[in-house]
């Protein structure tokens, strides 16, 4: 569309149907003040006027009375405010004159403006015929005039469209301050007629200063009461105006395009009658021999000038349309700011507001016109580089006479060609003065339109974030619910659901070709639905099975699950289209609510036919029966919620001046609001995977769960447009996530199913080279394993990427799905929370640089977590870096992006590091001594990431403290001991302590077993009993070999010594066992005696006899002489 076609709808955004119901509320609020105001009249005046002069003298006198500091001090404010509302008094008596008078000059000024308008309406329409034998410079003369003109035209309208909006708004601002005048007024009456305030007599300065407010309060409420008597007058004055001045402008406007017109056509007559006039002298050249090509490019000159010629009167059309569309949005804009400071908080500027969104113009902006300025910029350097080359045109002759043959120069070659060069020098200077004019059009029209452009942008902008904030509705309350009953009988009798299935049917059997194939493939796909089923049953016999399993069988399935979902969307967005091409009425808002039916009952259908029994969630993602079982209830009722939900959206959000009557609506969407919330709170309160969430899933769940509630609120509290587009995109929100859902749980599966092949094929491999090696009479028990790479941790590493992609597309589709709201949030900018100075003053916080700062720590806090591991995986993992290096790059860089992110985010909120780093260096010493061990741990903890001493899995003893290592952090480190306690070991220990670590760099450690035999026993023997007994256990390492050794002879026993070797730490102690249990074995089958200590133990009875004691039994022993005792 044209810019200068939409020139009338921008001027009608205040429609004369609502003038007559304003001046009845005019009246109303008339009655209502002097009823407000009937308060006062039995109040007298409580003093005159103070006199201005006397205050300024007492003032100046201040100094001289003997008055305390205070005393003089609370003086001067009460006079500075005497003098300030007797300041404000003698304003407000000139506006009130200078209204007088213009209400009393506003009936011959209306009689004025109609006669004028009646005489706009009697003039003739513009004739082109009485511009077409005028001049060149008598049509710029009249452009001129014509376009001064207009100027003055549009700011009459300029200034009648902001008297209206004056007059439709000085009612309700009228009633507003009168009432809050007499209040103030009525106190000011009692605090004089007491003397006291504030538990205080009042000063005379105070006194003063009371009653000129008092008399300048009554100045303004009589200016108000004018005012509001005045509104019929000035309205009618307003409006007369308005349409003079709009009969006046479009007159103009087409005696503007008549004027242009005419100029274009005289430029192209001049320069056709220009290359006529040189075509006939070069037609009268012999255009034998050397001439024609020199005639053919004077001939591509001549087209040049023509096209150029046209290029330039094109483009002149185009600069005055563009002009008027830019004067037609600015003068929205200008009184858009009246309209917002004065119709605040109404319900009249959101309608307003949404008649100047909808009559904005769909710009059509010449996108390549960049591209031919440079390329006229180009032709023009070719040609001032031919017209330097063609200076002299004798000279340029003579030289192409000297590339001729001698025979073949004369009198008449050399004439012709001089004429030839003549002529193109003529087609060169014209040829650059076009192009130059060419130029200035152009890059006038594209400075034009990018300033349309950038105008339109911003008043789009404004509306849409004004509308956004705009209650659009009267709140729910008492009087609401009263007419609730009424209001939805009215509306659902004025719906026109006959007329729309009428439309509908009709819609569908004028395109047959067009509808007739896709209700066929609907049918179809319903008919051979039991087919599908089959596929998908014949596929989820092949999951789980190496051979048969595939990573296609679950892209397969949901596609074929959505084909069975996808007859039913099939025949909504059939309607949806059939009711959009036809664009009656409320076709197109209907037809645009069965398509956003049809996507959401496709997605949601979709996902109702995965959940059921043995389908993709149970044999793919191999979800828990009783997670499917909830999630099929809450598919199937959500997804109708939302059905009813977007249909509500779909029709409300393209009606929007229809949104003050549409109960139906609201009530559909509280309902539909309150259902989603209970159905969110079942899904988070009985999911049993709820606790193995992730934060930011939890997160998500709990704002999608609350977010409903919102909504109603805002609802109820008027803002229906502000829900309705909150409403779109988070459903939008809902569509992604139950997308990424699906999409990460079937590459999970993908991942699943690749480590089940890998794992497949390596057991083919050791069962066929286990088969090859029994063939070859090998042992295979004894053949070195080749190093396998640990599929867990390849898939590990897969998931975290995986899961990074995915989370790095879903943010980019989330911005895209929210991108033409986010210019609504900066009205948030003018929430100020709080400020702070700075060195350019007071800087505001408002509750944008809040939510800002809460976005900055999330976002470092997901990336905390993730993007180490991504950077360990992708880039650490494949350099050649010391042991534990990786480890403690990765961990600081967590710490650093932490830091980073905080830092940030407190900067966002005004405390920027330089505030914060003398505090911090303060801190840093007193903390440096007051927590010296933690500190010392925090060193030590830094040391650890990256001397690496200890790493997790590691088996160390430390102290009498012996375990497996499970955690280490930047403070202490986690060690579960082999009672399976954790216990929290501080990192100093580590560094200052004695450590051993069973597991740094190798795990084969040494096994000790002592025995010892009696002396009688044969020691070659013994030896050989313990190697063999060594050489038997599969857990001794034959490399180290064992060793056996004598050690000594001891008080009963000859002491040996196994020395054997193991691989793990898991395998000391069942070593231990196994070999001493086989040396016990061993030692009793060849008659060896493991010796024990021996002692002999005498027990001498009170009549002093003697026994000795043996492990076999009592020996009697010889009894002791009688003085032995």
């Amino acid at each position: 569309m044209l810019p200068g076609m939409v020139s009338a709808g921008l001027r009608s955004t205040r429609p004369r149907r609502y003038y007559g119901c304003s001046m009845f509320m005019t009246l109303l609020r008339v009655l209502i003040c002097l009823l407000l105001l009937v308060p006062l009249a039995g109040l007298a005046d409580p003093a005159p006027v103070p006199d201005e002069a006397a205050l300024r003298r007492q003032l100046e006198t201040l100094g001289e009375r003997r008055l305390t500091e205070a005393e003089q001090r609370s003086a001067q404010t009460s006079l500075e405010e005497a003098l300030g509302q007797l300041t404000a008094r003698a304003d407000s008596v000139a506006k009130l004159a200078e209204l007088k008078k213009r209400l009393d000059d506003a009936p011959e000024q209306i009689a004025a403006a109609r006669a004028a308008l009646e005489r706009q309406k009697r003039l003739p329409d513009p004739d082109p015929l009485r511009v077409r034998d005028l001049s060149s410079a008598e049509l710029g003369r009249q452009l001129d005039d014509k376009t001064v003109q207009l100027a003055d035209w549009q700011r009459t309208l300029s200034d009648a469209n902001s008297l209206q909006v004056t007059t439709r708004t000085v009612p309700e601002r009228a009633q507003t301050e009168i009432a809050a005048n007499q209040a103030r007024m009525q106190v000011i009456d009692d605090l004089l007629k007491s003397g006291w305030s504030a538990n205080r007599a009042l000063t005379p300065e105070a006194s003063v200063a009371l009653s000129a407010e008092w008399h300048a309060l009554e100045r303004r409420n009589a200016l108000r009461l004018l005012e509001l008597s005045g509104v019929s007058v000035l309205g009618d004055l307003g409006q007369v105006r308005r349409d003079l001045a709009t009969l006046a402008i479009a007159r103009l406007e087409r005696e503007l395009a008549a004027v242009q017109a005419e100029m274009s056509l005289l430029r192209s007559r001049e320069s056709a009658d220009a290359v006529a006039a040189l075509s006939a002298e070069a037609g009268a050249v012999d255009r034998g021999g050397a001439l024609a090509r020199e005639i053919a490019i004077n001939q591509r000159l001549s087209d040049y000038l023509l096209m150029s010629t046209e290029q330039r009167n094109r483009l002149n059309q185009r600069n005055l349309q563009t002009r008027q569309a830019l004067d037609n949005i600015t003068q929205v804009n200008a009184v858009l700011d009246e309209q917002l400071s004065a119709l605040q908080g109404s319900l009249l500027l959101a309608r307003i507001l949404y008649e100047q969104k909808e009559a904005l113009p769909k710009l059509s902006l010449d996108s390549g016109l960049a591209d031919r300025i440079a390329d006229t910029r180009l032709y023009q350097f070719e040609i001032n580089q031919a017209r330097e080359q063609l200076g002299d045109p004798a000279a340029a002759a003579e030289r192409l006479l000297a590339e001729q043959p001698a025979a073949a120069i004369n009198d008449e070659l050399r004439q012709s060609i001089s004429a030839l060069m003549t002529t193109r020098v003529e087609l060169l200077e014209r040829i650059s003065r076009e192009i130059n004019a060419l130029l200035n059009e152009s890059i006038t029209l594209q400075l034009a339109q990018t300033q349309l452009q950038e105008t339109a942008d911003k008043l789009s902008a404004t509306l849409d974030e004004r509308m956004f904030w705009v209650p659009s509705n009267r709140p729910v309350d008492l009087a609401w619910l009263a007419a609730l009953p009424a209001a939805l009988q009215a509306q659902i009798a004025g719906m026109e659901v006959h007329s729309v299935v009428g439309e509908l049917w009709a819609g569908l059997w004028a395109r047959p070709l067009f509808f007739a194939p896709v209700l066929m493939l609907a049918l179809g796909l319903w008919w051979h639905r039991r087919w599908l089923q089959g596929k998908l049953e014949l596929i989820a016999s092949e999951i789980g099975y190496a051979r048969t399993d595939s990573h296609f069988h679950t892209p397969v399935a949901i596609l074929l699950s959505a084909l069975l979902a996808l007859p039913l969307s099939l025949l909504l967005a059939l309607g949806g289209l059939s009711l959009q091409l036809d664009a009656r009425g409320q076709n197109v808002a209907f037809g645009r609510a069965l398509v956003d039916m049809a996507q959401a009952a496709l997605l949601f259908y979709t996902m109702y036919r995965m959940l059921d029994r043995g389908g993709v969630a149970e044999v793919h993602f191999r979800w828990s029966a009783e997670h499917i079982r909830m999630l099929r209830r809450v598919i199937a009722q959500l997804g109708m919620v939302v059905v009813a939900v977007v249909a509500v959206v779909a029709v409300a959000e393209r009606q929007p001046k229809m949104l003050g009557d549409d109960v139906l609506g609201i009530l559909i969407l509280c309902a539909g609001y309150a259902w989603m919330a209970v159905l969110m709170g079942r899904l988070l309160s009985r999911d049993p995977r709820a606790r193995q969430r992730t934060p930011l899933r939890l997160a998500i769940s709990l704002f999608l769960a609350l977010i409903p509630l919102a909504l109603i609120g805002a609802v109820l509290l008027g803002y229906y447009y502000t829900a309705l587009k909150l409403t779109a995109r988070l459903i939008d929100t809902l569509y992604l996530l139950v997308s990424w859902s699906v999409l990460e749980a079937t590459l999970v599966r993908a991942l699943a199913v690749a480590a089940r092949r890998i794992d497949h094929q390596r057991a083919v491999v050791r069962r066929e080279a286990a088969e090859r090696e029994a063939e070859e009479g090998v042992d295979a028990s004894r053949l070195a394993e080749a190093p396998r790479l640990a599929i867990e941790q390849i898939n590990q590493q897969s998931l975290r990427l995986m899961r990074l992609a995915l989370l790095g597309v879903f943010l980019v589709l989330l911005y895209w799905v929210w991108a033409d709201l986010l210019t609504v949030f900066s009205y948030l900018d003018r929430l100020v929370l709080y400020e702070y100075v700075s060195g350019d003053g007071a800087v505001p916080i408002s509750l944008r640089d809040v939510i800002a700062a809460l976005v900055i720590a999330s976002i470092a806090t997901i990336l905390a977590r993730n993007l180490p591991g991504l950077l360990e995986i992708l880039v650490l993992s494949r350099m050649q870096l010391a042991q534990g290096s990786a480890y403690a790059i990765t961990t600081l860089l967590s710490y650093l992006i932490m830091v980073a992110g905080v830092a940030s985010a407190l900067g966002t909120l005004g405390l920027s590091w330089n505030k914060l780093q003398w505090l911090v260096a303060a801190l840093s010493v007193g903390l440096g001594f007051g927590l010296q061990e933690i500190f010392a741990n925090f060193i030590s903890g830094l040391i650890i990431l990256f001397e690496r001493p200890v790493r997790i899995g590691d088996t160390v003893t430390i102290g009498n403290l012996s375990g497996t290592v499970r955690r280490i952090q930047i403070r202490a480190t986690t060690i579960t001991d082999f009672d399976r306690k954790e216990i929290i070991v501080p990192n100093k220990t580590f560094v200052t302590g004695q450590l051993i670590n069973w597991s740094l760099t190798d795990t084969v450690t040494r096994v000790t077993i002592r025995l010892g035999v009696s002396y009688e026993t044969d020691l070659e023997k013994v030896r050989e009993l313990l190697f063999r007994a060594a050489g038997e256990n599969e857990r001794v390492l034959q490399d180290p070999a064992p060793q056996v050794f004598f050690l000594n002879f001891g008080a009963s026993t000859l002491d040996h010594e196994l020395r054997v070797h193991v691989r793990e730490l898991a395998d000391r102690s069942p070593a231990i066992d196994e070999i001493s249990r086989r040396i016990a074995v061993l030692c009793r089958e060849n008659g060896i005696d493991i010796a024990y200590n021996q002692v002999d133990v005498h027990i001498r009875s009170i009549a002093g006899q003697e026994a000795l004691v043996h492990s076999s039994g009592f020996v009697p022993a010889p009894s002791p002489k009688p003085d032995a005792a």
